[in-house]
């Protein structure tokens, strides 16, 4: 059997790290095969080279049906309890958690135990609604896991060269390091982040869109057909590939309807914003609203939406290496951007759109504009207007894939944004 090729996911293992043995519950959140197992396994790997004894260590995936095998949610606290090391801190894995019915009691049945330090992941926003939350107010933390950042990814292929392939649209897939860097972005865009589709670019590139659509199958099929209601599948697979291709776009449940009322199929609003929210609870999208800058308030309607890895969009419509950049490439930053800070929102000032403003985890404000190209006066004119127009003293970026010597426009810095993508995260 091959061994899975890994790299460090640095922020989130010091994340881990710092919390370790805290009285506090980790909680981990991503979209389905982002890597939140990995990481787990990588953590555990991790104490047991400090010294941690094997038998300190339970780890527990409920996506395994063997272990259902030992019973209800009662049943799996007990079986873990009589394998606890007295006198010694255990530590408990818990992945995808919330396909126990009633997981809440075992989670908080660990939890207050004094000798137990508790870790669980999860692929969907019910992990941290309702009863868990109330029962857990105040003793958890959340840490979100995304999709390969670019940096993570050029990390992977320089580490792992890749097989020679057919494929048009991959750049160089020997030395990833040797194509341009506009090319090599590109490329990033256009597949996306999931970790495993990478180690299946190494030995069957073949394989690596036909498991892209798999994973992305099992989330449709998994954490929103079997959760909720829905009585017309096809119709509400006609609201995924209008939502897709309408990323980084303003769409309302109104738009949305009336779109798919001129071909013909029936849907009302409601039926919109459910199917919408359902998509959002699987963590497949990221619904952004819209921020008046100049009223300081978020306004209800018109959001955009963002999706958790650009790949699926690739396998799910269809599109060929090298279009609708300007789609994927908002979507990297938007990506990038919730890395990075505590809050995104897409802006509005007066009449004008601003892409994103952010505040960070320190409270300040920063105005982020996204365009593909900006060497023509014209576009660069129309892409600085509404940054220009804001006239507080707030940090402003035009982040386009021009490569020049970054240069500041009214204060305004204009840089490449894979040289951006390559700083210091904060």
């Amino acid at each position: 059997m091959k061994k899975k090729r890994l790299i460090e996911r640095k922020p989130y293992m010091q994340t881990l790290r710092s919390l370790k043995d805290h009285n506090i519950i980790k909680v981990i959140t991503g979209v389905r095969r982002c890597g939140k197992s990995t990481l787990l396994q990588m953590f555990s790997d991790e104490l047991l080279k400090q010294g941690i004894k094997r038998k300190q260590i339970q780890f527990y995936n409920f996506e395994d049906p063997d272990i259902y095998t030992i019973g209800n949610w009662k049943d799996i606290y007990d079986y873990i309890k009589v394998r606890l090391i007295p006198g010694k801190m255990n530590y408990i894995f818990l992945d995808e958690v919330q396909n126990v019915d009633i997981f809440q009691r075992l989670v908080d049945g660990l939890f207050i135990k004094e000798n137990v330090d508790v870790y669980i992941t999860g692929s969907n926003a019910y992990l941290l609604s309702g009863e868990l939350a109330t029962l857990l107010t105040g003793r958890y933390i959340e840490t979100e896991i995304l999709p390969f950042s670019y940096i993570e990814y050029l990390d992977f292929l320089t580490s792992n060269p890749l097989k020679s392939t057919k494929s048009e649209s991959f750049a160089d897939f020997k030395n990833p390091l040797k194509s341009t860097k506009s090319e090599s972005f590109t490329d990033f865009i256009y597949y996306g982040g999931i970790p495993e589709m990478y180690n299946l670019l190494i030995e069957y590139p073949e394989q690596s869109d036909i498991f892209i659509e798999s994973v992305l199958n099992s989330i449709i099929e998994k954490d929103i057909f079997e959760r909720n209601k829905i009585y017309n599948k096809a119709v509400f697979q006609k609201v995924i590939d209008f939502v897709f291709d309408s990323v980084g776009s303003y769409v309302s449940s109104t738009s949305i309807a009336n779109s798919l009322k001129n071909d013909n199929v029936k849907i009302d609003n409601e039926t919109v914003m459910n199917y919408l929210s359902y998509l959002s609870n699987a963590l497949l999208l990221y619904s952004v609203p819209r921020y008046d800058i100049k009223g300081k308030s978020l306004l209800q309607s018109l959001n955009k939406f963002y999706l958790s890895d650009t790949g699926f969009r690739r396998v799910r419509l269809g599109k060929a290496a090298g279009q609708d950049i300007g789609h994927l490439l908002e979507n990297a930053v938007y990506l990038e951007l919730r890395r990075r800070n505590h809050k995104v929102y897409v802006g509005k000032f007066r009449n004008m759109e601003v892409d994103f403003v952010v505040t960070d985890h320190g409270g300040y404000t920063s105005y982020y504009q996204v365009a593909q190209t900006a060497m023509n006066d014209e576009i660069l004119e129309r892409e600085l207007a509404s940054l220009n127009a804001i006239k507080d003293s707030n940090p402003k970026y035009l982040l386009t894939m021009d490569i020049d010597f970054n240069p500041v426009y009214n204060g305004i810095r204009k840089l490449n944004v894979a040289d951006w993508l390559l700083s210091k995260q904060k």
